[in-house]
């Protein structure tokens, strides 16, 4: 054969064809599972960053079970009404506040799971909530720095007597109302030379109650579409300082969840041990009063299963069902019918630091 006139034959073309074809096929895939599992990996990465920051604000407010709720010298005020009236039940008035109550009622929360209220000056969301100062006879109030730490002038606050029994423990101030603003204690200042009261921020609006009320439940109303079906999005909502104690915007704190369980260890000796267990506070045989839960309450475990990243076809999740709660108290959720989800179960354990001091 003329060697200028040598070239490949269709069949050697068609061969080289089909393994080019082979190798860019093989590339592609290659490509597209590896973008498939970055999406995959930067959803899970999302949700466990979102995690960390939602949850650590819940951790926060559950420490702050009872900072600065009055105990004694209790006027009436309003907490919520016109809502359902298993979360009625979780009102107080006239009666002192209780810390922490919950309950577990398939006719008001979402795949029955649990309903939160934390009553504390702390769980509002204003810049006053949370802050707190002392208050001499001479109407003198101690200053913080930095200054971000200090109440402004137009506050309102309510001051607390300290006390030195439960007779007259956290007895709140009043002179004419519970409450004032940061720049008129006058009226609140302390009957004893050389003595203090506690004032305490509330918010930026009259408040309607002497403390703030933040609920913790799984929303439904706007879920993200990534988010399995039958989830929802763990929300605090602050009741606001209003005639009815209506909830405003809704503060999401973590998406897709699909549960929420709380269990209560209750140490019912002051032996400082756990020696009962309880899944709910709102009754016990005969209703838990504040003075039961401040000595009673030793821990609070919080279980939240959420999905983790989105739907990965290529995925199966191990098991048919999750357990969510300890303590005996545990709620087998049926995940059978989202198996192309990944599930995580978020623990987190709080022992109440404001509760009795």
């Amino acid at each position: 054969m003329n060697r200028r006139n040598a070239a490949f034959t269709l069949v050697e073309l068609m061969i080289a064809m089909a393994i080019v074809m082979l190798v860019l096929y093989a590339a592609i895939n290659f490509f597209i599972v590896s973008v498939r599992q970055y999406k995959v990996q930067t959803k899970i990465a999302e949700t466990n960053v979102e995690g960390i920051l939602g949850l650590e604000l819940f951790r926060q407010d559950l420490e702050s079970l009872g900072y600065g709720l009055p105990w004694n010298n209790l006027v009436s005020y309003t907490e919520r009404t016109g809502v359902n009236a298993a979360i009625v039940a979780l009102t107080d008035s006239p009666n002192a506040p209780r810390a922490v109550l919950s309950v577990n009622d398939p006719t008001i929360t979402f795949n029955n799971s649990d309903y939160l209220v934390i009553k504390s000056a702390r769980v509002g969301m204003s810049d006053a909530a949370g802050k707190w100062t002392t208050l001499t006879q001479a109407n003198v109030k101690r200053t913080w720095s930095p200054a971000a730490e200090n109440l402004a002038n137009n506050d309102y606050v309510i001051v607390l007597a300290l006390g030195s029994t439960d007779a007259n423990r956290r007895s709140l101030v009043t002179s004419g109302t519970f409450y004032t603003q940061f720049s008129s204690t006058g009226g609140f200042v302390p009957l004893e030379p050389y003595s203090a009261n506690i004032v305490y921020g509330i918010d930026n609006v009259i408040p309607a109650r002497p403390f703030n009320r933040a609920e913790y439940y799984i929303d439904n109303t706007a879920v993200p579409q990534r988010c399995a079906p039958n989830t929802g999005v763990l929300v605090k909502a602050v009741v606001a300082h209003d005639a009815s104690g209506t909830t405003p915007t809704l503060l999401p704190l973590l998406d897709c969840v699909a549960d929420l369980q709380l269990v209560y260890g209750l140490d019912n000796n002051a032996d400082g041990v756990v020696d009962n267990w309880t899944d709910t506070l709102d009754t016990l045989g005969t209703p838990h009063t504040a003075a039961d839960i401040r000595a009673q309450l030793a821990e609070v475990h919080v279980h939240i299963l959420a999905q983790e990243g989105q739907r990965d076809d290529s995925y199966t999740y191990p098991a048919t069902t999750i357990p969510v709660g300890s303590k005996g108290f545990v709620n087998n959720f049926d995940v059978s019918a989202y198996r192309n989800y990944r599930w995580k179960v978020y623990n987190i354990v709080v022992r109440p630091k404001n509760l009795a001091s």
